[in-house]
């Protein structure tokens, strides 16, 4: 019966000494993801994404100026106004 009791008294002993609180002053404040090892992946897909428009943007230009030059034309350059 001793043996029972102790067995219990440790058992609400354990469960109140996890149930302390913590301070929040104590806590660290989590990283920035730049000062991690995945600091450099962070801002690769606007970075791919910036590529891929400029490369599709040349190709178009290209082939619209090959089509200007197949049509017998010349390419036309149009001038942004200052308005």
């Amino acid at each position: 019966m001793r043996a029972n009791f102790a067995i219990g008294m440790l058992a609400v002993a354990a469960a109140l000494a996890g149930c302390g609180g913590s301070d929040k002053a104590e806590e660290e404040e989590p990283m920035k993801v730049e000062d991690t090892a995945f600091g450099p992946l962070v801002g690769t897909p606007k970075k791919v994404q910036d590529r891929t428009d400029a490369a599709a943007e040349q190709y178009r230009d290209s082939m619209n100026e090959r089509l200007e030059e197949d049509e017998g034309g010349t390419p036309k350059k149009v001038e942004p106004s200052g308005d």
